[in-house]
Parts: structure tokens; sequence; C-alpha cells
């Protein structure tokens, strides 16, 4: 195993998994049989582990990690994973022996022996059925039966003098018949499609000695994350983690897409991921997994502001631009035509999930809810629109959105501005939603279409107000009543709101302050990795700690800040810029 392509990965944060396999393997910790399994992340699974390895019988294991191989130690005893395709597994055990603990803990669950050298779990809880092959070895089989299913089952290889090789199949209704390839090899190919994808999407930065790592890390998070065309998948797809939420949601796959701006044929993939379940009124699902779609609640509209900036950075061709004017019109008209529920033409949120904040203090008291990051995400669609219809050729289509999307911000101000904040708004009452949540600073996306005074005002609230901890804007400040550091949208730093902020102070003209938001972020994922958010004030990783979404917008940072300096011609450090709130604002955050 070469030192270079090793991966700083702690199984119990990260999975081992690679591009195009629906297996990962990990560190579980949250049960009682703590130790590394064999894990399924397909959609329908009720629960997804499948086996745990114990080394030597024990449930400890050193492991190391490339991109192609995993490499587990402990005793005597070495198991080298390998996936190939959607679902095989190779586990080569090398002297020692390794014990398979079948996760049988469904209802129905049946391990079965199919011959001298096969066994089959018919798995009723993942939904799937796996066989297992040993080449090599001894093997011993234990289970228990209790007149319906196994409530136990092991199977031990022993490799003392040699080695053996397990190969694990999953399979529906028939078993796979390919032939089976040298796991050396496969391991090699793997590990050059990982290189060709980082030296693509994280560009010169992987080498960079100040955060290569992080970069590598994150290249790493986003490739391993993906999934091939298949069940209700139409391509090539990037789950937002191989951990527990293994979905495309409907605005993650926004971020996803718009790191991998250098392949406009895979960000073009990971937009028309969600866009493919478009519905005949224009609305898109909540998410989409293999199994199927969520359509209860929706995401909010940041397509058209993903979609843009993807123009501007090149990422996207001239068929995928036009093809994606006519989805991208519906989705803007469906809030219109079916999320206003009074006549003075706002459409709501049924509930946080539909805003991608799910606990927001926004939505603390009562839905539907009129909030006014809604209207600054579907202004920035329509503008998107005119951009798009202007290259199409349709100049009155292009002057038509262009008119309503200043409109549109003229209803934004008049509806929610409250004279030095932008206020939420109950949808049935009108009455002012008393929160102090982030996301009513969210219209700062609008740039330099928002009027100057609410623009300044709307800054010099965020600097002064103590959003802005060390490690980037708190979803909900520490100083508010409601905070919490493990709360959710309650507290904690998130990637997207990061970015969102960000790009907008730049586009108005504070590229200081988004270069200062930014440096904070990156520094953030450099000390927890790529975690679903992070404590506000600690910057430590909470919930899922491998998620793309974070891993995408860290890369996009890096690299668009690269791609900038390169630009300007400017030479400067990998480490955080001067800060540029005021003293006031730091102490408010620091308490």
């Amino acid at each position: 195993m070469s030192t270079a392509s090793l991966l700083g990965i702690d199984l119990s944060t990260t999975p081992f998994s690679r591009r195009g396999s629906y297996f990962a393997l990990s560190r579980v910790t949250d049960l009682h049989d703590h130790g590394v399994y064999l894990r399924t992340v397909r959609g329908d699974a009720r629960h997804r582990e499948i086996v745990r390895l114990l080394l030597d019988g024990g449930t400890e294991a050193q492991s190391r990690t490339t991109a192609g191989m995993l490499t587990l130690q402990h005793g005597t005893t070495r198991v080298e994973a390998v996936l190939d395709g959607p679902g095989r597994a190779y586990l080569t055990v090398h002297g020692g022996a390794l014990t398979l603990d079948f996760r049988a803990t469904s209802q129905y669950d049946v391990v079965l022996r199919e011959n001298q050298d096969t066994w089959r779990f018919i798995d009723s809880g993942a939904n799937r059925n796996y066989r297992v092959r040993v080449l090599g070895g001894t093997t011993r089989f234990d289970a228990r039966w209790d007149g319906v299913r196994n409530t136990e089952a092991r199977l031990r290889i022993a490799a003392h003098e040699g080695m053996a090789t397990v190969v694990v199949d999953e399979y529906g209704s028939a078993v796979p018949t390919d032939p089976l390839d040298s796991p050396d090899t496969l391991a090699t190919l793997a590990q050059a499609d990982f290189d060709a994808w980082c030296s693509t999407h994280g560009g010169d930065e992987r080498n960079d000695p100040a955060i290569g790592d992080t970069v590598r890390l994150a290249a790493f998070v986003t490739w391993a994350a993906i999934v091939p065309a298949g069940g209700a998948l139409r391509r090539e797809s990037m789950l937002m983690s191989k951990n527990r939420m293994t979905n495309v949601w409907s605005w993650d796959h926004c971020f996803n897409a718009m790191a991998l701006w250098r392949d406009p044929q895979a960000a073009a993939d990971q937009l028309f991921a969600v866009f493919d379940h478009q519905d005949e009124h224009g609305c898109l699902p909540d998410y989409v997994n293999d199994a199927g779609v969520e359509r209860n609640f929706v995401k909010p509209p940041i397509h058209g502001w993903s979609i843009n900036r993807l123009i501007d950075l090149g990422g996207l061709t001239d068929d995928t631009i036009a093809a994606l004017y006519e989805p991208l019109r519906r989705w803007t008209e469906w809030w219109f035509a079916h999320r206003v529920y009074s006549d003075d033409g706002i459409p709501s949120y049924n509930h946080g999930n539909d805003s991608g904040w799910d606990n927001a203090t926004t939505f603390g008291a009562d839905v539907p809810v009129q909030s006014p990051d809604l209207l600054a995400f579907l202004v920035l669609q329509m503008q998107t629109l005119a951009r798009i219809a202007r290259r199409l050729g349709r100049h009155d289509d292009a002057t038509a959105w262009t008119t309503r999307a200043h409109n549109t911000v003229r209803t934004l101000c008049e509806a929610f501005w409250a004279g030095d904040r932008f206020v939420a708004r109950d949808t049935l009452t009108g009455g002012t939603i008393d929160s102090q949540s982030l996301l009513t600073f969210m219209p700062l996306v609008l740039g330099e279409l928002l009027p100057r005074d609410v623009s300044d005002t709307t800054v010099q609230r965020l600097l002064d107000g103590g959003y802005l901890t060390p490690h980037g804007p708190a979803t909900e400040p520490p100083t508010s009543p409601h905070y919490e550091s493990d709360g959710y949208w309650r507290g904690p730093i998130w990637a997207p709101s990061t970015m969102l902020l960000a790009d907008g102070l730049r586009r108005s003209g504070r590229p200081e302050i988004a270069e200062d938001i930014e440096s904070r972020f990156i520094a953030t994922c450099g000390g927890a990795g790529m975690a679903e958010n992070f404590d506000a004030m600690t910057g430590a990783g909470l919930r899922d700690r491998s998620m793309t979404w974070t891993a995408s917008v860290y890369l996009s940072m890096v690299t668009e800040r690269a791609e900038r300096r390169s630009a300007c011609g400017v030479i400067c450090g990998s480490g955080s810029v001067g800060l540029v709130v005021t003293s006031s604002a730091m102490e408010a955050s620091e308490r």
C-alpha cells in the first residue's frame, strides 16, 4: 500500500466505499454490538448493517484506507476489503481468522447453507438477499434457529497458513453470474478512478501542504458517495452520505453539482437526478433514491442560483442550459400556482422541511409560514430564466422575467422588511414571527439586487448580532434563548447557509466579508472534517459526519478562491484572512 495513496479516514465517521457501489464499510458505535460492519445504502433498507467483521473474534481492528482498499488488522489477522460494481464485496483474509457475524435481527431473517463453500442470507430487514462464497481456508458455520428464523448466525473463515477470499454478492431473485476478478486489480482501478476525480475536482489545492489532506478527504467523500443509475435513479447520482443520509435531496444536489463544474456532464447529472422526477405540476420531490421518491415536502428553490453560478463557471454545456429552461420555469411557477394561500400572491412553506431548515425557530410557533428567503430564491430563479431566455433568443421572455424579478424584489421589501431587519410572517394572520434565525438573513443572497440601504442595514445586523462565530455564521445566534449547540438549525453552522451568504455578500460588493466567512468555514472543515453541521462555538462536527454537500461546498470554496487569486495575480497564504467584523460582534459571538 503506497503511503502517498493513504487517506486519513476514521471509519467511525467516514465510511469506506467507492464510486458505483451500494456497499459501505463503517465502524458502527451507536449499536449495542459495535464494530466494523459491511452495510447496504439502498434506499428501501429498513436496517443497513449486513454482517459484522470480527477479526480473531474481536470487535476492534485497526484500519488503513486508500480509495481502492480498506485494510483491517487485529492480532495475526489482516483483512483487505475491495468493492466491485453496485453489489459485490471481496474480503481477503491473510493469516488468522475472520468471523462474519450476520445481523439476523428481523422477523424472517434466514442464513442457510447452499453448498460446502456457499451460504445465503435472506436479509428481510434490508430488503435484500446476499450470497457469501468462501474461496480457500477452512470454515465453520454456527447458527441458532427458533422455528421461524435465525436469531444468530456466524461463519468463521480461518486462513492460518495462507489466505482465503470471501465474496459477498447482493441479489434479488437471481444470484450474479459475473466472473470473479482479482481484488488487487479492482483496487488499482478504483484508486486510478479516484485519483482522476481528485485531480479534476480538487484542482491544484490537493497538493497544497496546508490543506491538501482535507481537499483529498472532501474529494473522497464526494467520489465514494456516488451510486450508479438504476431503479428510480436514472443517472449516476451522488447520495448525501453513505452513513444514514442515503438520499438525493432537492437542494443538496445543487451544491454537489456546483462542486463538479470542471466536468459539465457530471454537474448536469447531479442537477437532473432530481429534475428527472419533476411532476406534472412542476413540483420537485423532497428527495429521491434508488427505491423511489418522497413528495410530502419540497426543498427551497435555489436551483436558479446554482445554475447561474455554474453558467458563470463554464460548468454546463449549451445543450444542458437549454434543457434546463423549461423545468426551471415550471418549478418557479409551481410556487405561485400551488403555495399561495391568500390574495397577497406570496408563497408559503408548509413546514420547516420545505425550507431545508427543518426546525429553525422561524417555524417554532406554527405553520404555514411566509419567509423572506423564499421570495429571494425565486427572484434569482427569475433572473436565471431571463439569462437563459436571452441565450435562446427568446427576448420577450427575458424581458418579462427580468421585470417580474424586479417586481418580486419590491414585494419582498414591502412585505418582509421591518425597517431594520427582515422578518418572517404567519401566513394566515400576517403577524410577525419572533425569530432570530439566520434564515431571515437569506435575502442577502440577492447581492446587488437588494436595495443598498436594506443591504447595508442587514449586513451590519449580521456583523453586530453575534451570528459570526470563530467558525462561521451560526443559524441561531449564541445569544438567543433558543440557541442549542447541537440544535440542528437552531445554532450549528451549515455548509449551504454559509455558501449562500458568502456568495451574496461578494456580489453586493463586500468581498472581504465573504472571504472571511469562507476562511472560517474552510478552517472548520480542516479541523472537523465533512460533518453535516458544526458546533458554532467549538467547531466540532455534529450529526452525520460524512456529508457530500459539506465536502462539495468546501471544494467549491477552496478551488474558486484559488481561481480568483490566480485571476487577480494575488499571491496569498492558505490561512485565514484578517477578521473584518467589529469587536462588539466578536465579543458577542464568544460569550
